[in-house]
C-alpha cells in the first residue's frame, strides 16, 4: 500500500514540475539582472522594437470612398538587418477579388492600420515605400506622392505590389498586393 502512495506522490510531483511554465522552454529569454555590464547591447535592443505582424493596408478611392481588398503577400521582421524578400505574382493572390474602380488619372490612396496597439507609432510610417504596377506581364515602378497614387490614363485592369520597409525603431519589410480597374 505504501508503494502505491509513493508512486502516486512521485507521479503527481513529476506532473506538476513538467507543467511549470519555463521561459527558456517557450522561447522567451529570462529577464536580465540589473548588474549586467552589457549596457550598450541592452540599449541597442531597446531602441529597436519587435513587432508581431505588419500593419494592415487599406486602399481607397478619394472621390467616393470605395475601397478594395489588399492582401498581405510576404513579410519578415529582423532585429539585426533587413530581410531579403521577393514578392509573389499578385494575379494569383487576388484571383476572385474585385478591383478598385477608378477613372483615368484619378487619385487614390493607401493607409496603414493595426488591430493591436503598437509599442511605437513608427509602424504607421514606413521609411521606404515602393510601388510596382503590373499589367499584361509588364512591370513599371510608380511614383507615390505621400500616400497618393495616380491611376493610369489607359483603361484596363492593373495589379500593384506595394513594398513597405521600416529601418528605424521597427526593422522589417512587408509586401502587399491589390488591383484597380480603370474605366
Amino acid at each position: 500500500m505504501k508503494k502505491i502512495y509513493l508512486y502516486i506522490l512521485i507521479m503527481t510531483g513529476m506532473l506538476l514540475v513538467g507543467c511549470a511554465e519555463n521561459p527558456a522552454l517557450i522561447g522567451e529569454a529570462p529577464e536580465a539582472s540589473e548588474s549586467n555590464d552589457n549596457s550598450a547591447d541592452t540599449e541597442t535592443a531597446n531602441e529597436r522594437k519587435v513587432v508581431d505582424s505588419p500593419p494592415t493596408v487599406q486602399v481607397a478611392n478619394k472621390a467616393n470612398d470605395e475601397s478594395t481588398h489588399v492582401a498581405l503577400d510576404i513579410w519578415c521582421w529582423k532585429e539585426e538587418s533587413l530581410c531579403s524578400l521577393e514578392p509573389n505574382p499578385p494575379e494569383e493572390q487576388l484571383y476572385g477579388w474585385k478591383p478598385l474602380p477608378v477613372e483615368p488619372g484619378e487619385i487614390f490612396n493607401f493607409m496603414t492600420t493595426t488591430d493591436e496597439i503598437p509599442e511605437t507609432d513608427h509602424i504607421y510610417s514606413p521609411d521606404i515605400i515602393e510601388l510596382t504596377q503590373i499589367r499584361l506581364g509588364e512591370k513599371q515602378e510608380v511614383e507615390v506622392n505621400g500616400r497618393d497614387i495616380t491611376a493610369p490614363m489607359e483603361k484596363g485592369k492593373y495589379y500593384y505590389s506595394l513594398k513597405l520597409q521600416w529601418d528605424g525603431e521597427v526593422v522589417g519589410q512587408a509586401y502587399y498586393v491589390f488591383s484597380i480597374l480603370v474605366r
